[in-house]
């Protein structure tokens, strides 16, 4: 029993206290697993049960203004995140499968660390859309796909910020940025124009965009497995693929519930 202990206090030490990139250690919300573990786990709770129960018997709250400040400012940022991933990694110089992290202090790869701990930051920004359906009683709207995806993702993107902040990790969060750039543009215009929230076509393609990349990212990620001598980690690759599986069958679901389903039922 007691050598059960050390190895696991050992393997708990190794994987926490060793293997993270030491740069990012003094980084914001970074010190710690239990940092995106509580901020998910609060974030649970307040979407489950006490915004809930604290909104049962108020009013809605009208927060048109702030949610479209909070679009434009999530477009904005997605945008400078899809770029930058662009410019410096995958349309310049990364190749396209297995690309390892450089973990030095050069300033460039400084950069692309810092960008993907900006994705993870943005990721904690990103559970403001659900605080916002709450404080506007919009409880259907708070799924288990919904809530699932945000809260795994705040874990995910430390994970990744954490143990592997470049190479072939950054094709996952610019991808997600470009769609969020489209996803957000129409939150933004549902807003500021509201009868464009019954376009459904808008809606609809939205989701196949979404769906697309959760395709495209398991095959961006297999051959990480499958090559015998990468240099990116293959468990970090397994763990893209096994999200980005999970993530397409529950998008699917809600395609289907959303628009197939409710399609035939008005024909």
């Amino acid at each position: 029993m007691a050598t059960l202990i050390n190895e696991t206090f050992n393997a708990f030490h190794h994987v926490f206290h060793e293997l993270p990139d030491r740069r990012t250690d003094d980084w914001f919300l970074m010190g710690s697993i239990w940092m995106p573990i509580s901020i998910s786990a609060i974030y649970v709770y307040f979407v489950k049960y006490w915004g809930p129960r604290f909104m049962k018997n108020r009013e809605p709250f009208k927060l048109d203004h702030i949610i479209a400040i909070y679009n434009f400012i999530q477009m904005v940022w997605c945008f400078e995140l899809f770029y930058d991933g662009y410019t410096l990694e995958w349309g310049t110089k990364y190749r396209l499968f297995g690309e390892p992290v450089n973990y030095t202090n050069d300033p460039e790869a400084l950069r692309i660390a810092s960008g993907i701990w900006q994705y993870y930051i943005l990721k904690i920004i990103d559970l403001l859309d659900t605080v916002f359906f709450v404080l506007r009683k919009k409880d259907r709207q708070v799924t288990f796909l919904h809530v699932y995806h945000h809260a795994g993702m705040v874990i995910i993107a430390w994970s990744v910020a954490r143990y592997v902040p470049g190479g072939h990790t950054t094709l996952v969060g610019a991808t997600n940025c470009f769609v969020h750039v489209f996803m957000y543009g129409y939150y933004l215009l549902a807003v500021l124009w509201p009868e464009m929230k019954n376009n459904t076509w808008v809606k609809k393609h939205i989701t196949h965009l979404q769906m697309f990349q959760f395709v495209y990212l398991f095959f961006h990620s297999m051959p990480v497995l499958l090559m015998k001598n990468s240099e990116y980690p293959k468990f970090m690759a397994f763990l893209y693929i096994a999200q980005s599986v999970a993530m397409f069958f529950l998008f699917a679901n809600f395609y289907v519930k959303s628009y197939l389903k409710t399609k035939k039922k008005d024909t």
